[in-house]
């Protein structure tokens, strides 16, 4: 194949599966470094790519502008007027790491003559590939998945880089915000689904530990999570402080680029602190961790088992045994990890 001049990434959301494409610009610039490697990506989460090195521009999916598109006028505007910018753009190849038919319908509306995307893409996507890839979704992580969708052009490199780069504005803004210089745990005590959400008892009891220990518990969440994320740090005290829905994207990477060590649920914040290359803890439920687990960074994750052997990695629990994981089992891991002592 000849080398591409131009190359479309389809990946808009969300914040884990953004954060997990991360290294599939790098991969690419490897192998083709006089491409133009572009990315279409939800405004919400352009703070994670915006700094990127290998990126030349980045193309905005608006998913609330182009809702309705078959009988809004607005909407039907905005879309022709998205396909018309990714025509004129003319590009070789277009990898659709979305793999949903919407995300499809545009690679096929490109005109990319080399349309990639996963082989179990849903909705009937992966009919309007040219090239269908076996991403292995039940055995590979996420990263994983994401960087083998790059193999119908060039094979995969050894190294793998996320250049997830701090904006220094949002992380001015932070440092002006913070009460004390300390270190610090940042916390996420929140995900979208309530199965994969740890009990709150067990983050204020895990928090108590953390500041008797002299170091400070940050708690970051949504806007929507604001009022949960209050009250676990009133509860745990004196040395927590909430700063859910007070921060940007931006500036919510800059904390956890700070954070002495990250502790969360299965969910998107915990897979930038894995880009950003935190040490952290992941507590995993329903999800399995050997497909959406934190890259490199396996060892770190904790189950309930019901038996009373607790065991990181090994197998899916029912979900409600997630909170039944003690906070004692989290905190020594997270002394292991703070003393140098955890290894893979």
């Amino acid at each position: 194949m000849d080398h591409p001049r131009k190359i479309l990434i389809i990946k808009p959301s969300s914040l884990g599966d953004v954060a997990t494409c991360l290294p599939l610009p790098t991969d690419l610039k490897a192998h083709f470094p006089d491409a133009q490697i572009d990315w279409l990506v939800s405004p919400a989460f352009d703070a994670l790519i915006k700094n990127h090195p290998d990126l030349h521009e980045r193309i905005y999916f608006d998913r609330k502008a182009l809702a309705g598109w078959c009988w809004k006028p607005t909407s039907t505007l905005a879309l022709r007027k998205l396909i018309n910018t990714l025509r004129k753009k003319a590009y070789d190849v277009v990898i659709d790491a979305q793999g949903l038919m919407r995300s499809a319908l545009l690679a096929w509306a490109s005109g990319a003559a080399i349309r990639i995307g996963p082989g179990d893409a849903r909705e009937g996507a992966r009919f309007l590939y040219t090239h269908r890839v076996d991403t292995h979704r039940n055995t590979q992580l996420a990263v994983e998945r994401m960087r083998l969708l790059q193999t119908p052009l060039a094979p995969l490199r050894d190294q793998v880089e996320f250049h997830l780069r701090v904006d220094p504005v949002a992380a001015r803004n932070v440092q002006s915000r913070m009460e004390y210089n300390r270190p610090f745990v940042a916390l996420l005590p929140s995900a979208r689904w309530y199965a994969k959400i740890w009990s709150p008892d067990g983050y204020v009891q895990l928090g108590r530990l953390i500041t008797k220990a002299g170091m400070d518990v940050i708690l970051l969440g949504t806007t929507g999570e604001t009022a949960m994320c209050n009250t676990l740090a009133d509860q745990i005290g004196t040395g927590a402080r909430s700063f859910a829905g007070q921060t940007s994207l931006a500036e919510m990477i800059a904390i956890l680029d700070r954070a002495t060590a990250v502790v969360g649920n299965d969910t998107g914040p915990l897979h930038v602190a894995a880009a950003l290359g935190r040490p952290l803890i992941g507590l995993y439920g329903p999800t399995d961790e050997k497909s959406v687990g934190p890259w490199r960074q396996l060892h770190h994750v904790l189950r309930f088992a019901p038996s009373g052997n607790y065991r990181q990695a090994n197998s899916i629990c029912h979900p409600e045994n997630l909170q039944r994981l003690p906070a004692e089992t989290v905190w020594k891991k997270l002394q292991e990890l703070l003393n140098g002592h955890d290894r893979a």
